[in-house]
């Protein structure tokens, strides 16, 4: 059997799986998948010219559209390229399909160009491995293909193909039906657990809608990550910082992964817990419950609305503190963060860098009109955050949708900045960068190494990079903002990739700011 009909059988086994989207970087080996993705319109094919940049663009698809998604590469160190994002999807269970094409096993440990051992590359991530050899018959490739793609979450398939790697006929699939996944998980019953407590529901941004549910179901508060979301429980997680209600709280419920901030992991770290919607790289959380499925919430009772009450009415107060600091002080990451909540619409999407990006609306987080709010869980730190954003930024506006939003820093842009060298032959995202450039690694200012001798040198990391240029060198448009009152700049339309450069940001008072809040709070 040719290459050619093996990637024939992939794609076709990709698009039963319910695959609608494949992400390739170029290269040979992986050539007969190319092409035969090209010869069908049930796939969309994107294209990146490097290896991690395609990984991190297929994960933000996959945010987006809740789906499978693949992304293929060439033999060799090509695939090692993947692994920062499988292992950020592993992370929150997101089905990525990890497609390394590979040489005939024959060549392997003989010194063949471009080979290496590939099997187990992706070992820290991947939930099943399947290699295929290219002595195989049709009927093998497909039964290894159809077992190993109803596995939910990261998969890793290695296609061995030999020689000639293009294909001598046209082809012309015909349209395959894709196969509807009648798994129905189990609904969890925890009312024995939560009848009569006064407790609280902690969510990642993905599960915000379910997460809803149970907090309503309850009549219990709701803290979310950041999160498009207009829930009335849900509250700005500032409130904890009193201890009268921390020391009231009888029970969390937490859905999905959580724990983005330290004072939301010690609420859950000293609180009984139910954990739902558990992510399962996640074996080892102390919980008195612990269910990969969702609640059933036909079951639950509600309490009293006093201890909701209370607890709105103390986040409505902390909105108003933080809103009058954020008023008094100079341009920051937190007004910025700020602005956003306020004028993004249920049309926009915004994607936010796992760094101090994603922990200003974290501290921000309140009922607001944003369609979708995105960001990777950061076991990676900022690695692929422009990459990612892209990719989500397609496929939400691949729905009708309309402008996309990146908030990253100074730091996060540079270290992802290849991936905004798009190929001229792809379509262009709606999405403008939105920077907030305060020279260096704002973060780590919020960590308890500030002030350290060396901190400047090891963790601040100032440079000397012309951001404007670099931007404008990729052909990407710059609008400066270097005061509040031109952060309705951000919202201007335009159309495919544009940047809003908020300069003249100081770390040290942005780390002030917050604590400066922290403390009217506490």
């Amino acid at each position: 059997m040719s290459a050619t009909a093996q990637a024939r059988i992939l794609i076709t086994e990709l698009i039963k799986a319910g695959v609608t989207d494949l992400v390739v970087s170029p290269g040979s080996r992986n050539g007969p998948i190319s092409l035969a993705a090209l010869a069908t319109n049930q796939i969309q094919i994107t294209v990146r010219i490097d290896e991690r940049s395609a990984a991190f663009t297929a994960l933000g698809i996959a945010k987006v559209t809740k789906k499978k998604v693949a992304v293929a590469v060439t033999s060799g160190t090509a695939g090692a390229h993947l692994l920062p994002a499988l292992i950020e999807a592993a992370q929150s269970d997101i089905s990525l399909v990890a497609i390394t094409a590979d040489r005939p096993i024959e060549l392997i440990n003989t010194g063949a160009n471009q080979t290496i051992e590939q099997l187990e590359l992706f070992s820290a991530a991947t939930k099943n491995v399947v290699d295929l050899l290219s002595n195989w018959t049709a009927e093998m490739w497909q039964n290894e293909l159809r077992i190993a793609l109803k596995v939910k979450g990261v998969i890793h398939i290695n296609p061995r193909f030999s020689e000639p790697l293009v294909p001598t006929d046209n082809w012309k699939p015909q349209d395959v039906i894709t196969a509807i996944d009648d798994t129905d998980a189990k609904k969890s019953n925890i009312t024995r657990f939560v009848t009569g407590k006064r407790g609280v529901v902690i969510t990642e941004g993905a599960e915000i809608d379910h997460a809803g549910e149970i907090a309503s179901s309850l009549n219990w508060p709701l803290i979310s990550e950041p999160a498009g979301t207009s829930i009335a429980s849900l509250v700005t997680y500032g409130a904890l910082v009193s201890a009268k209600f921390k020391d009231n709280i009888e029970i969390v419920v937490t859905v999905g992964r959580v724990g983005l901030s330290r004072r939301i992991n010690s609420l859950i770290n000293s609180k009984p817990r139910i954990s739902v919607k558990t992510p399962t790289k996640l074996t080892n959380i102390d919980a008195l419950y612990v269910s990969a499925g969702e609640v059933d919430t036909k079951d639950l009772h509600a309490i009293g609305h006093e201890w909701l009450n209370r607890w709105t009415d103390e986040s409505d107060a902390f909105v108003r503190i933080i809103n009058q600091v954020i008023d008094d002080a100079p341009l920051s990451g937190l007004s910025v963060a700020s602005s956003l909540f306020s004028n993004l619409k249920s049309s926009n999407h915004l994607h936010a860098a796992a760094s101090l990006s994603l922990r200003d609306l974290d501290f921000l987080m309140q009922p607001n009109s944003i369609g979708l709010i995105t960001s990777n869980r950061g076991v990676n730190g900022i690695d692929g955050i422009t990459a990612t954003a892209t990719g989500a930024a397609l496929a939400w506006q691949r729905k009708g949708n309309g402008q996309s939003y990146c908030l990253l820093g100074d730091v996060a842009l540079l270290h992802d900045l290849s991936s905004l060298t798009i190929p001229s032959t792809e379509k262009f995202p709606d999405l403008r960068l939105v920077i907030v450039d305060n020279n260096g690694g704002g973060v780590f200012h919020t960590i308890e190494q500030r002030g350290v001798s060396g901190f400047e040198r090891v963790f601040g990391t100032p440079h000397k990079a012309d951001l404007k240029s670099l931007l404008m060198g990729l052909d990407i448009p710059v609008t400066e903002v270097t005061n509040k009152s031109e952060l309705s700049k951000i919202y201007q339309s335009h159309s495919g990739l544009s940047a809003i450069l908020i300069s003249g940001v100081d770390r040290e008072i942005e780390a002030d700011l917050r604590k400066q809040i922290t403390n009217l709070v506490s």
